[in-house]
């Protein structure tokens, strides 16, 4: 009787669920074993959509079908490499895949980026997003004016949820804590910097179209900040999406400012410095030139600086991928170093070890994106499947009594479902989608009353 090919994927966000899902539907004789550091699975979608996105949390509904299939079964409030390591992993699988994302975004680098009220983006989208590292926040919101560097989704995103109306997050799935501090924010003004122009910004335009429609803010630029020098201008009339973003902006830019809130858009300007006694206080900026061919320039200082009185900044220039023990890390890319989702070390395929999602290509694309990004990544790891050696201990069994040996308390697929609903019950009864659970000791407790 021919045995089940074992694979690991050590992430649960939606490259992990996405190459689950090509893993079973591709090979009959493969089991999927997931493996989530926190009680709770979904990763970007659970802890990176915005909580007024609701409709792009429901891809979750598709991973719930994936996860019924009875060759997967899922692990979470397992830390591969705290809890067990990957080298403690090998023997039960002929293959491991990372999907473990990208959870830390990219520092400044510049002097003043340690003091109080400058944050990383991830920071605050985990803290509004119940993420259990960033609830104990100190986050007061009590001062008037932010500056959020990065001209990206995520960017967008934040500005976003810090000028919403309550009312109009109160239903939504936002924490508890986010929303309490939020319904007595002073914040006045927001503006989004960018180092280069308005035609190489990264976020879409469905996502600059959200932000027209939040009540009491005006979104303001001044025309001459969407001033185009000639590449620029060529690299525009070769794209119709980005013909569409220039238009909103034009748009934008004829705005009158009437409400009590605004954001506005700064364009071609680098951060080098943060200023003030203990906190943010204020930010100096150097502002740029763009040189080089159409879709090839690069940002280059002037010289000229601008000095801005502020209150917080908010990084968000991007996502670096966590360190995995034992496994090689491209230093300047923030990934693990793959040739098409093959590990590599040095250049040398690491067999039988594989990668997909951010933490493959980097920081890049949308959710459906890691679809076929996951796609690349079975397809090799199912080709190179018979040439591979054979795992010690193939039945799942084996690797389940291991876990209880070591004494983890590992969580799976159908206690993952009751935690579901009770948030979502819970919600129901205070008016909201759902109510978060963000504290790890708190869902396990809840488990224990229900087991």
């Amino acid at each position: 009787m021919e045995r089940n090919y074992r694979i690991a994927i050590i992430g649960s966000g939606p490259s992990g669920f996405f190459s689950a899902e090509h893993l079973l539907r591709l090979n009959p004789n493969c089991e999927v074993d997931m493996y989530e550091r926190y009680p709770d699975p979904f990763g970007l979608v659970r802890r990176g959509v915005a909580p007024d996105s609701q409709n792009i949390r429901n891809v979750s509904k598709a991973f719930d079908e994936i996860a019924k299939n009875p060759r997967f079964i899922y692990f979470g409030n397992v830390d591969v490499g705290i809890d067990v390591s990957l080298n403690e992993l090998r023997p039960f699988y002929d293959a491991i895949i990372l999907a473990c994302g990208m959870e830390t975004s990219q520092r400044l680098g510049i002097p003043g980026e340690d003091l109080y009220g400058s944050y990383t983006a991830s920071s605050i989208v985990g803290w509004y997003n119940c993420h259990p590292v960033y609830q104990s926040l100190d986050i007061k919101l009590d001062r008037e004016r932010v500056f959020i560097i990065g001209m990206g989704n995520v960017a967008i995103d934040v500005a976003r949820i810090l000028t919403r109306p309550i009312e109009e997050l109160k239903g939504t799935d936002i924490s508890d804590n986010a929303l309490e501090t939020l319904k007595t924010s002073k914040i006045k003004e927001i503006y989004i910097v960018g180092r280069r122009g308005p035609a190489q910004v990264k976020f879409k335009e469905n996502e600059l179209l959200t932000l027209g429609e939040i009540g009491e803010t005006d979104i303001l630029i001044n025309p001459e900040e969407l001033i185009l020098n000639e590449a620029s201008d060529e690299e525009v009339k070769a794209s119709p999406s980005l013909q569409r973003i220039m238009d909103i902006l034009k748009r934008f830019s004829e705005t009158k400012p009437t409400r009590k809130r605004r954001i506005y858009f700064l364009f071609l300007r680098t951060p080098i410095r943060i200023e003030g006694q203990g906190r943010v206080e204020r930010v100096l900026f150097e502002k740029n030139v763009l040189e080089g061919m159409p879709n090839k320039q690069k940002a280059t200082g002037s010289g000229e600086i601008e000095v801005h009185e502020c209150d917080y900044i908010i990084s968000s220039i991007g996502y670096r991928g966590n360190k995995f023990p034992g496994v090689p890390y491209d230093e300047m890319k923030g990934i693990i170093p793959n040739i098409a989702g093959r590990v590599v070390k040095e250049g040398t395929v690491i067999h039988g070890l594989y990668v997909t999602g951010w933490i493959k290509r980097g920081p890049v694309g949308l959710i459906g994106n890691n679809k076929p990004d996951s796609l690349e990544t079975v397809k090799n790891l199912l080709a190179d499947l018979p040439t591979l050696p054979l795992c010690e201990y193939p039945q799942r069994n084996n690797l389940i009594q291991y876990l209880k040996d070591k004494d983890i308390k590992f969580i799976t697929y159908e206690e993952w479902k009751k935690l579901d609903q009770y948030e979502l019950e819970q919600g129901e009864k205070e008016g909201k989608v759902r109510k978060r659970l963000c504290d790890v000791e708190e869902m396990l407790k809840l488990l224990n009353k229900v087991r």
